[in-house]
This record gives structure tokens, C-alpha cells and sequence, in this order.
């Protein structure tokens, strides 16, 4: 596996000058292609794109070998395969919490889906999300994750647990689809929520569009039902302030990039205080992504972030799980100070 990387900076005909950063993330087939399928491959490349994003520090590459998840030595998955797993509720959400890191509260939490296979087991998300995409099966995903996740925020409040808001991922094709607004507006009457108890979550790589794309239109058209709109992933899109200029968000999800280390590194120290610094000046709540260790956490609370999530706070969860979750995290003398503990 080898992770490549290379920033350099380009002079535009105004003077300007603008750093342009690559990244490359490459598998080995000849040790792979005996022994995994090509999923595998795929796998093994995204990981070192990550790497090389997250981790080179300005180094120009690396090589290591990787161990892709035991999910992914089968084939991918097929349609009918696919199908199955909907019918039978293989496919479900596990649910991610998010805390305040001012007082500690549970604030929300982000649903995640999850393949509980029959014999492989736990399938991770790498794994079938494409096989998804090819089977042209993603709005039957979105609507099951959102089906699941809303009649979770009812089974909660019934065990008494109150969770304000639940964040489901909307895709590129579902927020293009002329039906999505009819279709969050069921679910939500059908276990009598509110719209303020959705968050919808969008990548900002997505909605760095022309203003009137149908992803924008749809977008609005939801922030003024009342549903949350999370930007996630902020900072990793091109132009990311144009989204924030012309689309109803609520609040921006800084990406792990920054939260990684943080600890460790003065320079995202000062980067994270100036997004939270202009979240503030557009009234815009924020959440830190990949929040990993007490460390990380203490800086971007100390930083002024509102709320954080990570497996420092609790990794993604089925229903019952949260729910035991929830309530040693609400027993906790001072929950916000060590929710690690309980994760």
C-alpha cells in the first residue's frame, strides 16, 4: 500500500498565490489479487488516501500493509443480495452519540448504517455502499435508515430517553430526487415527530453547487420545514464559504482533519479557533468530528466548539446499546468531562 502526497503552491495571472495539495492512495493487486476480492482493493486505496491526508506531515510517501476487513475477501455483493438484506432488516442503522461541551448533554445523535450479515457478520459500510450505488438501491437506504432512525427517537423517549435531534446522511441522488421532501414529511407524521427532531446531514462537496440545483432547492426547501441542516465535512470542499453564503445551515461538522491531533498541533489549534470564531459571527452551531481522546476533546472545548462526537465519546451503536449508553452517560457526576469512560 502506498500513500502519496504532494502540495505546491501556483501564481495566478492576479499575483495570487494558491496552494494546491494532491493526494494518491494506491494497492498493491499482485499481493492482493490471490486473496481478495476487488473490493478489497478499492479498500485498500481509500485507506491510503486517508493516510496521506491525515498522516504524512509532509512527508512524500508511505508504504504498509494493510488487513482489509474479513467482509471483504467475498464478492460484492449482488442485487438480489441486497434485496434480501432489506427485506429481512439485515441492513440498519447503529447510532453515533453527540454530546454539548458545555454542559455535557446528550444533544443528538448520527445514524449510521450497518450490514448485519447472516454469516459474515458485521459488514462495514466500505464494503456494500458501492454495491448499493451500482444496484440503484439508495433511495431503498436512505428511506430505511430514515425509517429506522425516527422510530428510534420514539423508542427512546419511550425508555425515557431524550435525544433532541437524530442525523441521517442524504446523498447527492436523494437530495436530486423530487420526491424528498414528501417522503421526510411521512416518516416524520408517521411516528409523530417534529421536523426539528431530523438533522439533515449533507456533504459540503455536494452542495458547492449552481445555486439553483435541485440539491440546493431541496436543501432550503428543508431548513424551512424546520429540519436541522448539518454541513459535514466542513473544510474539505473547494470553496466552502459559498455554501455557507446561500444555503439555510444550521450547523457546520468540522471535519477529523482538524480534530486529529489537535492536541499535539498549535497550527489546527489556530485553524479550528478561526472556524469556530466566524461560525459564531454567522450564528452557526458547530460539532467536532473524530474526537478520539480526552486530549482532543479538552482543546476544541477549550476552543469554543459546541458539541463533539467521536469514539472518544461513543462509537456508533445498535438501538439497545445506545440506550444502556445513554443512561450510564446520564448517571455520570460530570458526564461531560468523561464520556470516554463510558463508551
Amino acid at each position: 500500500m502506498i500513500a502519496w502526497q504532494n502540495q505546491t503552491a501556483a501564481r495566478l495571472h492576479n499575483g495570487l498565490l494558491w496552494a494546491l495539495g494532491a493526494l494518491c492512495g494506491i494497492a498493491l493487486t499482485a499481493t492482493l489479487a490471490r486473496i481478495f476480492a476487488p473490493e478489497a482493493w478499492l479498500w485498500g486505496a481509500i485507506l491510503c488516501a486517508a493516510m496521506a491526508a491525515r498522516l504524512l506531515r509532509g512527508a512524500a510517501a508511505k508504504t504498509s500493509t494493510i488487513t482489509p476487513p474479513a467482509s471483504s475477501k467475498s464478492n460484492l455483493a449482488t442485487t438480489q443480495d441486497l434485496k434480501s438484506a432489506f427485506d429481512n432488516r439485515e441492513i440498519r442503522p447503529h447510532f453515533q452519540p453527540q454530546v454539548s461541551l458545555s454542559d455535557g448533554r446528550i444533544t443528538g445523535m448520527e445514524a449510521l448504517a450497518r450490514w448485519h450479515h447472516p454469516s459474515q457478520g458485521m459488514v462495514p459500510p466500505l464494503a456494500f455502499l458501492s454495491s448499493v450505488a451500482q444496484a440503484q438501491l439508495w433511495h431503498k437506504l436512505t428511506d430505511t435508515i430514515l425509517h429506522d432512525s425516527l422510530s428510534a427517537m420514539r423508542d427512546l423517549e419511550d425508555a425515557g430517553i431524550f435525544v433532541p435531534q437524530v442525523g441521517v446522511n442524504f446523498a447527492q441522488s436523494d437530495l436530486e430526487h423530487p420526491q424528498l421532501v414528501t417522503r421526510i414529511l411521512w416518516a416524520l407524521d408517521q411516528f409523530d415527530l417534529q421536523p426539528n427532531r431530523l438533522s439533515v446531514e449533507v456533504l459540503e462537496s455536494v452542495v458547492v453547487q449552481d445555486a439553483q440545483s435541485p440539491v440546493r432547492h431541496a436543501v432550503n426547501s428543508l431548513a424551512k420545514l424546520g429540519c436541522h441542516i448539518d454541513l459535514d465535512d466542513f473544510g474539505t470542499a473547494q470553496n466552502p464559504f459559498d455554501s455557507l453564503r446561500q444555503l439555510h445551515i444550521d450547523r457546520m461538522k468540522i471535519d477529523r482533519s482538524f480534530v486529529f491531533n489537535i492536541d499535539k498541533d498549535p497550527k489546527k489549534q489556530d485553524m479550528l479557533a478561526a472556524v469556530v470564531l466566524m461560525a459564531q459571527r454567522l450564528n452557526l452551531d458547530t460539532i467536532a468530528e473524530g474526537i478520539e481522546t480526552d486530549a482532543e476533546r479538552r482543546v476544541v472545548q477549550k476552543l469554543g466548539c459546541g458539541h463533539a462526537q467521536g469514539y472518544g465519546i461513543g462509537r456508533p451503536m445498535p438501538l439497545d446499546q445506545l440506550q444502556n449508553w445513554a443512561l450510564q452517560y446520564q448517571q455520570a457526576p460530570h458526564p461531560h468531562t468523561s464520556p470516554a469512560k463510558l463508551a
